[in-house]
């Protein structure tokens, strides 16, 4: 009977340390993974645009599941345990006005950032106000959307990314998206930021504009026939790396595979990991997963960008010569345009 008690008490000890190991060893590894922690805006817009949830939702899933050694969470809003920013390598800002943070909130992220954080906002998130954007945002991703100086039309680019940079890994030279692209961004000049460069552009032309939306003005006019800067960086050799990107209205252009794939690839680089030589690969996004997670229900099920669609829309949107542009007559469009949308 004493024998028999002594090796269940061993059994007990030898199955405790081993589980005791098991749990160091699983700690260790998690330890191991890059974490990324999505920051999601509430609802504001029409079912499929501004799906800031839904969205990040995809891309922590493609991390997820890209073996590449990374851990992503979402959490929608301002999240009330401010634990979950502990061990975080970058954060994404989903939101919008820039995530209309407070003061406290603006100073932790600084901090974190300061300390070696990475952060990317998305869309709206990159259109705080002025204050916020001089004060933070320019020595955090070196640009923002500054009202009554950037516009934002609905248009159709041919999305650059920069030649030789990681986040352009696994894409071809262009791709053609129709997006509420934010263009004239406010930039810093050279001199107050020598680690701030665009990471990819697109031309902008007026037979590219479907929708010249409720901010626009005449640096939009200026605009014209020029690349703009779409998506761009602070790369800093101490704290952490930023990226600013504007593209990401429409929900269905997560299924376009070289916009994912290239804001996946812009997560890993101010992450400091490595992008692979094919960039994030990741799962094809179908007609059903742009339907998951969603703010509402849409009045038509949401539908990815057919290629032969986007052929079609590159043929009839091909840049004619914009030294031939009339300011004037655009003005007038553009008034009728407002007139017809007020209706």
């Amino acid at each position: 009977m004493a024998k028999y008690f002594l090796y269940v008490i061993f059994l007990i000890v030898f199955t405790s340390c081993f589980t005791e190991q098991s749990e160091k060893d699983k700690t260790s590894k998690d330890s191991s993974k890059k974490k990324v922690l999505f920051l999601a805006g509430g609802r504001s817009h029409s079912v499929g645009e501004h799906e800031h949830n839904a969205g990040c939702l995809i891309l922590a899933k493609a991390l997820n599941n890209s073996d590449l050694g990374f851990e992503a969470r979402v959490i929608s809003k301002w999240p009330n345990d401010l634990a979950v920013f502990d061990d975080v390598d970058a954060v994404v800002v989903y939101a919008d006005a820039g995530g209309k943070y407070k003061d406290e909130q603006l100073k932790l992220l600084d901090k974190k950032i300061k300390a070696g954080m990475g952060i990317m906002f998305l869309h709206y998130g990159v259109h705080p106000s002025k204050e916020v954007g001089q004060k933070y945002f320019i020595p955090w991703i070196g640009g923002y959307f500054e009202t009554g100086f950037s516009v934002n039309p609905h248009w159709s680019s041919d999305l650059a990314p920069k030649a030789n940079h990681p986040i352009g890994r696994g894409i071809e030279k262009s791709f053609l998206v129709n997006d509420e692209f934010y263009l004239n961004i406010r930039f810093p000049t050279k001199e107050q930021c020598s680690d701030c460069y665009p990471l990819a552009q697109g031309l902008f032309t007026p037979e590219r504009v479907n929708i010249y939306n409720n901010l626009w003005n005449e640096y939009g006019d200026a605009c014209f026939g020029k690349k703009q800067t779409l998506m761009w960086c602070r790369d800093p050799k101490t704290a952490g790396r930023g990226i600013g990107f504007t593209g990401g209205h429409f929900h269905h252009n997560w299924a376009v595979e070289g916009f994912r794939k290239m804001v996946l690839n812009g997560i890993v680089w101010i992450a400091r990991s490595e992008v692979p030589k094919e960039g994030v690969v990741s799962a094809k996004v179908t007609d059903k997963h742009l339907n998951e997670n969603l703010d509402g229900i849409p009045e038509k099920p949401l539908k990815a960008p057919v290629l032969e669609d986007v052929k079609k829309i590159e043929a009839m949107l091909r840049p004619k010569d914009p030294k031939n542009y009339d300011v004037k007559k655009h003005h007038a469009l553009v008034k009728k345009m407002k007139k017809q949308s007020n209706k």
